[in-house]
């Protein structure tokens, strides 16, 4: 009997978790979002007990999000690059970059043609890749961020005891609305005094002075971006640069790009592209990229990045490379620790490259 009641409290608690207002419910009619990150490290050792240095090498990762969605028109920038360094050298070089233009046939709809650009290089390629692309293609975003910061400001206040339970999802919604409504407001304390009215309205709670500075904190955070959604492109292309300087081929092209946040302290993007001649399965260019942030809380995140490029030559075996990089960082107040694994392979490589860093920084005085 005790082990039916867990499994219907079970059962219940997944139907309610189904049925909960999630950050993607939110919609805008406008997402104008932009990101950028640059990790570096350099280790170099020389003991002069041996000839050379012993050890001499470093990784440079940059990555670049730009992305624009409106009811007509969207457009997307994105890239990332890894630079291998070996004795203060370049010792090689990984990315790809995409650009697309989005023009929607109806408003409110999410059909689109599209036009852009894909491009890949690496070093073990006598050139890099670079296709033109246009077609039709299926998808929106929308830029979720007000209503993770409205689920931010309801755990604040939950964990400084200014209210007493959760919101509703219609005061969570109302809040997002509102702070989605930023550029409106000539200052920002009469946006922190809207908001507090649609709190106290619905809590019946009176917010004090630590309570409206703590919402005015985050409604001015900056840096934690969210957004959703996904885009879906089928066309035709046109080889512009071969990677393998051999003759340039019209293609046929697919892509797909997905963004969602779970929860306001993550953000998950995805990619995949694949172009090839029509006889796609026997010679194509195919790309995937993932990147995983999450902020485990105030002084703590995790970053977690995927990379990886295939070319197959017709009648050859495929050649390519991968990459992985985690990224542990904790803030400590006076000490700043970071963990950070990176993994590499190229095809012909028997195992995986393997760099592990530990860094800490630390205020004496």
């Amino acid at each position: 009997m005790k082990s039916l009641r867990i499994t219907l409290a079970v059962v219940l608690c997944a139907f309610a978790w189904a049925g909960a207002q999630t950050l993607c419910d939110y919609k805008t009619p406008e997402t104008s979002l932009e990101d950028m990150s640059l990790s570096f490290y350099y280790r170099h050792y020389d003991d002069p007990a041996t000839p050379g240095p012993d050890i001499s090498s470093g990784r440079l990762f940059l990555s670049y999000n730009l992305l624009y969605d409106s009811p007509a028109l969207g457009y997307a920038l994105a890239g990332s690059g890894e630079l291998s360094l070996d004795n203060l050298g370049l010792a090689g070089i990984v990315g790809q970059a995409s650009g697309t233009l989005r023009r929607y046939f109806s408003e409110g709809l999410p059909y689109f043609a599209f036009g852009g650009i894909e491009s890949s290089w690496a070093s073990g390629f006598p050139r890099p890749a670079l296709e033109l692309r246009a077609g039709l293609g299926y998808g929106h975003f929308a830029d979720v961020t007000p209503m993770a910061k409205a689920y931010r400001i309801e755990t604040k206040l939950l964990t400084i005891g200014a209210i007493a339970s959760s919101f509703s999802d219609e005061t969570l919604l109302a809040i997002a609305e509102e702070i989605g409504r930023e550029a409106e407001y000539g200052d920002i304390s009469d946006l922190v005094a809207a908001v507090e009215g649609i709190i106290e309205e619905s809590t019946g709670a009176t917010l004090d002075a630590r309570a409206l500075l703590a919402i005015e904190d985050i409604i001015q955070a900056t840096g934690s971006e969210r957004y959703c959604g996904y885009a879906v492109q089928f066309g035709m292309g046109y080889e512009i640069i071969d990677p393998r300087g051999e003759t340039r081929d019209f293609l046929l092209t697919l892509s797909a790009d997905g963004a969602l946040a779970p929860e306001p302290g993550s953000q998950l993007l995805l990619r995949a592209s694949l172009s090839g001649p029509y006889r796609i399965t026997e010679q194509y260019t195919l790309t995937l990229s993932a990147s995983y942030d999450y902020q485990l809380n105030d002084t703590t995140s995790f970053t977690a990045e995927y990379a990886m490029r295939q070319v197959k030559p017709l009648g050859q075996v495929p050649a390519g490379d991968q990459s992985a990089s985690f990224q542990l960082s904790f803030d400590l107040g006076g000490v700043d620790l970071t963990l950070q694994v990176t993994f590499s392979k190229v095809a012909e490589a028997p195992g995986w490259t393997q760099d592990f860093l530990i860094s800490v920084a630390m205020d004496l005085l």
